[in-house]
C-alpha cells in the first residue's frame, strides 16, 4: 500500500484535490435573491380616476378646500414626493379621519419612506374592509410592509391573497409565499431611490448553516474531502426529513381543524386527551328547530343538483349566523336545521341565570337573522321565477344531554324532552314566524316583544304555552 501511494501520489493528490474542490463548490451557500415586480411599484393605477372624480364632483356637503387639500396631497404622491405627500395627508386626515382612500395613500407614502411598521399599522385595517374598493391593494401592500415587521403575519396575508380568485395579486402572492416557505429565513421589502424614481424589490435571504461557513468548507475541502461528501448527503437527508415533518404537521393540523369543525372545542380536546368523550347534562339549554314549509312540493320543482345547492347556500348562511352569535350548530336532517345555545363553557357568564338568559337571547337573535336572510333570499328567488323557501322556526329552553355516540363518523348530538318540545314548537309555528315556549319567553321577554298565543296543542305534549316573537 505504501509503495502504491508513493507511485501514484500525484494522481491521488489530484483526485483528493478535485474531490475537495467539488465539495467546496456544492456547499457554497446561496446568496440573497432579489425579486422585482411592477406590482411592488407605487399604486397609481386608480390615482388618476380618484383625482378626476374629486376635481369634477368634489365632496357633497363639504367645503371646496376639502377636495383641494386632498387633490394636492394625491398630486404630491403621484409625483413621488412622499414626505410632502405624507405631511399633506396627515393634515387632511386630521380634519377628515374617515376618508379610507386618503388613509390608504398615507400608508403607501410611509411604505415608500421605509416606515414599514407604520405603513403596516395603517394598511392592515383597510385590508379587512370589504366595503373599501381598494381592499385588494391594501391587503397586498400591507403584506409587503409586514415582511419587514412580522414574518408570520406576512405569510398569512400572502396566503389569503393567493387563495382569492378575484385578487390581481394572486399569482405574485403565491410566488412570494412559496419562496418564503421554501428557502428564506428572512424577507425584506426594499425601497431604493434611483434618480427620481423608486426601485422596489423583495430581498430573500437564504439560510446559512454552520457547515456552510467559508473557513469550514475550505478546511473540509483541503483535509477531509470524503467527509465533506458525506456531509452533503447528510444535509440533503436533513432537508428531506424537514419536508416530511412539515407535511406531517400540516396533515395533523388539517385533521384537527376538520375535527374542530365537526365537534365543539371541549369535546375535541377530550377526544384528543382520552380517546373518548363522555355525554354531559346541560341545564337551561335553548334549542332551535327550523324547517321549510312545503319542502316536498319545492323539491318537485327543482332538479336535485339545484335543490342541494340551494339548501347548501341557505345552511351556509345559517352557519355564519350561528358563529356570529356564539351558538353551536347540532346538525341538519333533510331540510331541518338544528342549533343550540348553552352547551359550551363560558367563563364570562358568571351565574347560571345570566348564562341561560344570554344564550336564550342569542338564539332568538339568530332566529331573527335567519328569517331576515330568508326574506332577502326569497326576493331573489321570486325575481328569478324560482320557488320561495318559507321556514317555520321553533325554540324551547330546558335540560339536554349532549355528546357523541359510536366510534366511527363522529356526530355530536343532543337528546331529551327539551329537544322534542323544540321540535313541536317548530311544527306549531307558521311560515316566517318564530314560535317560542313559555320557558324561553321568561328568559327573553325583556329583550323582545312577543304575542301570547295561549296554550296550543303540541303533538305528544298536550297544551303548551306558546308565543310569537315580534307580535
Amino acid at each position: 500500500m505504501k509503495r502504491f501511494v508513493q507511485k501514484h501520489a500525484i494522481p491521488i493528490a489530484v483526485l483528493l484535490a478535485g474531490a475537495g474542490l467539488v465539495f467546496w463548490l456544492l456547499t457554497k451557500p446561496e446568496g440573497p435573491r432579489t425579486v422585482e415586480s411592477d406590482l411592488f411599484q407605487p399604486e397609481r393605477e386608480k390615482l388618476g380616476g380618484i383625482l378626476s372624480r374629486i376635481k369634477v364632483f368634489g365632496f357633497a356637503g363639504e367645503p371646496k378646500n376639502r377636495e383641494d387639500s386632498l387633490a394636492v396631497a394625491l398630486d404630491l404622491y403621484g409625483g413621488a414626493k412622499y414626505e410632502s405627500a405624507r405631511q399633506a395627508l396627515d393634515a387632511y386626515l386630521a380634519a377628515y379621519p374617515d376618508d379610507h382612500t386618503a388613509r390608504f395613500y398615507l400608508g403607501m407614502a410611509h411604505l415608500y419612506l421605509k416606515h414599514s411598521e407604520t405603513a403596516f399599522g395603517i394598511l392592515s385595517p383597510l385590508s379587512e374592509l370589504n366595503t373599501f374598493d381598494m381592499q385588494d391593494d391594501a391587503r397586498w401592500y400591507a403584506a409587503l410592509a409586514a415582511a419587514n415587521v412580522d414574518r408570520t403575519r406576512a405569510l398569512g396575508l400572502f396566503a389569503r391573497i393567493s387563495k382569492d380568485p378575484n385578487s390581481k395579486y394572486r399569482e405574485a402572492a403565491q410566488a412570494v409565499m412559496t419562496s418564503m416557505l421554501e428557502s428564506a429565513d428572512n424577507v425584506q421589502f426594499q425601497v431604493d431611490a434611483v434618480g427620481d424614481a423608486l426601485k422596489c424589490s423583495l430581498v430573500i435571504g437564504a439560510s446559512i448553516a454552520w457547515w456552510e461557513a467559508g473557513w469550514f468548507r475550505t478546511l473540509i475541502a483541503l483535509l477531509f474531502p470524503a467527509g465533506g461528501l458525506s456531509l452533503i448527503a447528510w444535509k440533503r437527508r436533513i432537508r428531506q426529513l424537514t419536508r416530511e415533518k412539515a407535511t406531517i404537521v400540516q396533515d395533523k393540523e388539517r385533521s384537527e381543524a376538520l375535527l374542530r369543525n365537526i365537534l365543539p372545542a371541549e369535546v375535541t380536546e377530550e377526544l384528543k386527551a382520552t380517546g373518548h368523550a363522555n355525554a354531559r347534562v346541560f341545564e337551561q339549554v335553548t334549542v332551535l328547530f327550523s324547517d321549510f314549509q312545503s319542502f316536498t312540493q319545492i323539491s318537485e320543482q327543482l332538479p336535485p343538483e339545484e335543490l342541494v345547492a340551494t339548501l347548501n347556500e341557505i345552511f351556509e348562511a345559517y352557519d355564519h349566523i350561528m358563529t356570529a352569535h356564539g351558538l353551536e350548530k347540532i346538525k341538519t336532517v333533510g331540510d331541518c336545521y338544528i342549533c343550540a345555545g348553552g352547551i359550551s363553557p363560558d367563563n364570562l357568564l358568571q351565574t347560571p341565570a345570566d348564562r341561560s338568559r344570554h344564550y336564550a337571547v342569542q338564539v332568538v337573535r339568530a332566529a331573527k337573522d335567519m328569517v331576515a336572510f330568508l326574506e332577502n333570499f326569497n326576493a331573489r328567488q321570486t325575481s328569478a321565477g324560482k320557488p320561495a323557501f318559507e321556514a317555520r322556526t321553533g325554540i324551547h329552553t330546558g335540560t339536554v344531554v349532549a355528546g357523541i355516540v359510536g366510534i366511527k363518523k363522529y356526530a355530536y348530538d343532543i337528546w331529551g324532552d327539551t329537544v322534542n318540545i323544540a321540535a313541536r314548537m317548530e311544527q306549531a309555528s307558521e311560515a316566517g314566524r318564530i314560535n317560542i315556549s313559555g320557558s324561553t319567553y321568561e328568559l327573553v321577554n325583556t329583550e323582545f316583544s312577543c304575542t301570547f298565543r295561549g296554550k296550543v296543542e303540541a303533538k305528544g305534549k298536550g297544551a303548551v304555552e306558546m308565543y310569537f316573537v315580534g307580535g
